[in-house]
């Protein structure tokens, strides 16, 4: 097997999770010991592979924002960790100290979710970005369909509004939008298909974003 096949095999052995935390400066270093303690409980679950320590993106005003990454060596194993108690828990404690947090999954996991009829691999910013097109519109509509109920916490309705993301963009929605983006993706045809393409996807992406634009803005809260 050379190289580049076991490149684009490690790319689809595990799951990565990305999430954004909203600390107040006051509680730097409780939100630091939160997550160091949350790091020791996701050791001890089946699949674990690793967690990034949090980087700190943004400081400035009343708000530090910091990134972590998570991998699992797959979703599900991934999903079981992020629904536990033990870290339900604890983020129910910190929620009340005025602690936010939001997560994304890697596109890149996507890979495996691509339609079955591709012939030959895709680069990864293109899976990055047909998931992309795919992802936001769904994220958006779930957001605007449906509200928090008062009796569900944040960090469980975030919890249920990504997994009926991911169910949503990886089962059906990347396989359908990969096979009619399938010539784009496998680099067929001539180098103005393989533009038009690039940039219908582009188009749809701001016309999603200006479409969005036209609600209301406390709408979305």
């Amino acid at each position: 097997m050379d190289s580049s096949q076991t490149s684009e095999q490690s790319l689809s052995e595990y799951f990565e999770y990305h999430l954004t935390h909203r600390v107040d400066p006051l509680m730097r270093e409780q939100f630091l010991d939160s997550q160091a303690q949350l790091q020791k409980m996701a050791m001890g679950y089946q699949g674990y592979i690793s967690e990034d320590t949090p980087i700190l993106v943004h400081e400035g005003g009343d708000i530090l924002i910091f990134k972590t990454s998570l991998r699992f060596n797959n979703a599900e194993n991934c999903l079981k960790w992020l629904e536990s108690k033990e870290r339900r828990d604890l983020l129910q404690l910190e929620e009340g100290k005025g602690y936010q947090f939001e997560g994304n999954t890697n596109a890149e996991g996507y890979a495996r979710w691509l339609s079955r009829d591709l012939t030959k691999p895709s680069p990864v910013w293109k899976i990055n970005l047909l998931v992309l097109v795919v992802l936001y519109p769904t994220v958006m509509i779930f957001t605007l369909l449906l509200k928090r109920p008062t009796y569900i916490d944040f960090p469980t309705w975030m919890l249920f509004g990504n997994f009926c993301s991911v169910a949503i963009t990886g089962w059906f929605a990347v396989p359908w939008v990969s096979r009619i983006y399938q010539r784009w993706l496998e680099g067929k045809g001539t180098k103005k298909g393989q533009m038009i393409a690039l940039m219908t996807i582009v188009a749809i992406l701001f016309g999603t974003v200006e479409l969005f634009r036209r609600f209301p803005v406390d709408i979305w809260f």
